[in-house]
């Protein structure tokens, strides 16, 4: 009965993600439309918000007029679609008034809501969820502190030339297509912050459900006087939205509390394929004490399931310093 019972909840909560990421879809899509028909005297009215934070109790939509294009971005046909390329995407970037002495910046449009269909069904496709560790003194422990669910993502690098293995070609088969996924996406995510991809960790996706949270922390190990993790950038990117307004509060944000200081800190709210960008430590290698942060959780009661994406950045080539990302991929 308890099998049958986590099969039917399982197939629930893929049903209700299945529900939610087509709605979003939608009105992405449908924000899009606006966004390039703007001539038309503002008679499109987009479903969807705008980027926005959360400073001092308000929500405030980020000024459109302050993000600048990311240059470093290059078609993929697998991640865009060979037949996307009249509509490229056009990925933005801007400061994050208040936070920069983490250098905090929001990316919008990094990834498509075809991108992040895939990313989430890989993790529903192999029961990947398990039960988010929290890194103690570089060792994995379930705490209190951090209730949500964690799908570790195939690591590219690890797996690819293994693919050309006929020893191991055919037991790796049921893996390839996230393992492209992964591999496409680290090439992107590189270029785009300037980095070899040998220095990304694998993909963690997250998932909270309303009411669940992750308290204050910081994403680099030595924080905690570890000499593990050791991660100079982190990149958080929204698989989904997490609605709020000057009228509802739906929850679900990241937030800062250190900075915009006298003003409560600074809170990103989710939005389905956009990212928040942020330094662990200054260029001297000194820990940032202002990137701690939460994940705040959706309100309970609500029907909206955070899905985000972690990628962090090592100083180290993770190949070489394997103990860096090991707990996270267990």
């Amino acid at each position: 009965m308890r099998s049958k019972s986590n099969i039917l909840f399982r197939l629930t909560i893929f049903l209700s993600f299945t529900l939610m990421i087509a709605r979003q879809i939608k009105a992405t899509e449908q924000s899009h439309t606006c966004e390039e028909n703007d001539a038309n005297e503002g008679t499109c009215q987009p479903s969807r918000a705008p980027p926005q934070i959360l400073v001092n109790g308000t929500f405030k939509p980020l000024d459109p007029s302050s993000f600048e294009n990311i240059r470093s971005f290059f078609h993929d046909n697998f991640l865009d679609g060979e037949e996307d390329r009249s509509t490229p995407i056009k990925p933005t970037i801007t400061q994050i008034p208040g936070g920069e002495s983490i250098s905090l910046k929001y990316v919008q449009d990094l990834i498509n809501p075809g991108t992040v269909l895939k990313l989430i069904e890989s993790c529903y496709k192999r029961s990947g969820w398990i039960t988010s560790p929290q890194s103690v003194k570089g060792t994995a422990t379930v705490k209190s502190t951090r209730t949500s669910r964690s799908c570790p993502l195939i690591w590219p690098q690890l797996y690819l030339p293994l693919l050309n293995d006929p020893s191991k070609a055919s037991r790796l088969a049921p893996l390839k297509d996230e393992i492209d996924l992964t591999w496409h996406l680290t090439q992107r995510i590189a270029a785009f912050l300037d980095v070899g991809e040998e220095y990304i960790e694998p993909f963690q996706l997250v998932r909270y459900q309303p009411g669940e949270f992750y308290r204050e922390h910081h994403d680099h190990g030595s924080y905690y006087g570890a000499k593990t993790e050791q991660r100079p950038l982190t990149l958080l990117i929204f698989l989904s939205d997490v609605p709020s307004s000057p009228e509802v509060d739906g929850g679900g944000y990241t937030k800062f509390r250190a900075l915009d200081e006298g003003n409560g800190g600074v809170a990103v709210v989710p939005r389905m394929g956009d990212g928040v960008l942020w330094k662990n430590e200054d260029d001297k290698g000194e820990l940032l004490m202002d990137a701690v942060h939460e994940a705040v959780p959706p309100k309970d009661g609500g029907n909206v399931i955070k899905y985000a994406m972690n990628v962090w950045i090592g100083k180290k080539k993770i190949k070489e310093n394997m103990d860096v990302s090991a707990y996270r991929t267990r």
